[in-house]
């Protein structure tokens, strides 16, 4: 087990500054790095530090970040979360990381939970650098997640993502809704959602902020499953059985798509349970092992 140095990094983004934490094992020249990025509307402080840490300790560097809008990061309107800027955002993190001389630039590792989960799956094939995707429950597509949203809500929000649409022509205050709440429209509205992502929450953020509405369209759009056969590294993959964002069938596809480059494990469990417990140190060790299997730690 190594012991690690924490450090603030900042990264240029189009016009805003991203935040993230530098997690680098001691007495490793060059280590692998782990890039790190958290899903729908949460922060890296929303229970990514406890992984980051876990693979620091086991040799590898890992970066965490802030999308723009978010967190330590810059970006107006707070909490607006776009697909497009997100991609934009891992993109530039890459590309600056590429310029360091204390980790080694050519073992990139790519880890989503998620939104994020469909994010790194997207990435992938982009980079020769990237030499392994860790990613757990993914958000992978949006068509097949928007056939379980609660279909009583659908009119409602529709009729307030037009509206947020037509305030950002406008250049007006967007039209917000919930990112999580115990009843009524909000993103995440399974019913195991509210306790769910607060589990994930530190207890220093006193309530989540409300966000534009449009990421919902974007969302039901989002389906990084269709590009996932140009991915040939490898790809360690966690899907949960009793998953109400991400059903599991088209996670099951998914690794049907990624073969025979994916290691894939299920979980009898749901979205959120992966950060904790039992089921964290299961997930941690299976990752962790993953890692030494496909990259490795050099002295």
């Amino acid at each position: 087990m190594f012991s690690y140095t924490m450090e603030p990094l900042y990264f240029q983004s189009e016009q805003e500054i991203i935040a993230a934490d530098f997690y680098r094992p001691k007495l490793l020249k060059t280590p692998a790095v782990i890039v790190m990025a958290h899903g729908l509307a949460a922060e890296r402080s929303f229970g990514l530090a406890v992984f980051a840490k876990r693979f620091a300790q086991a040799g590898y560097a890992v970066v965490v970040f802030d999308y723009r809008n978010f967190g330590g990061s810059t970006g107006k309107p707070r909490g607006l979360v776009s697909i497009r800027q997100q991609l934009q955002d891992w993109e530039n993190v890459l590309l600056q990381l590429q310029k360091r001389r204390d980790i080694n630039t050519r073992k990139v590792v790519l880890w989503g939970t998620s939104l994020s989960g469909g994010h790194v799956l997207s990435l992938a094939p982009q980079y020769k650098y990237v030499q392994a995707v860790i990613t757990q429950v993914p958000y992978i597509d949006g068509q097949e997640s928007l056939k379980i949203y609660p279909k009583k809500y659908l009119t409602r929000l529709s009729s307030i993502v037009a509206k947020d649409f037509m305030s950002k022509q406008l250049g007006l205050e967007p039209h917000t809704i919930a990112v999580i709440a115990e009843s009524g429209i909000r993103c995440f509205a399974s019913a195991d959602s509210y306790s769910g992502f607060l589990s994930i929450v530190p207890q220093h953020v006193e309530r989540i902020e409300e966000i534009p509405a449009r990421i919902m369209f974007s969302l039901s759009r989002y389906r990084p499953i269709l590009t996932v056969r140009k991915i040939t590294v490898p790809v360690f993959l966690l899907g949960v059985t009793q998953d109400q964002i991400v059903p599991i069938e088209i996670t099951r596809l998914c690794v049907t798509n990624l073969a025979p480059f994916v290691q894939y494990h299920e979980f009898p469990v749901g979205h959120f349970d992966v950060y904790h417990g039992q089921w964290f140190e299961k997930n941690i060790s299976m990752q962790i092992d993953f890692l030494h299997q496909h990259i490795g730690v050099e002295s």
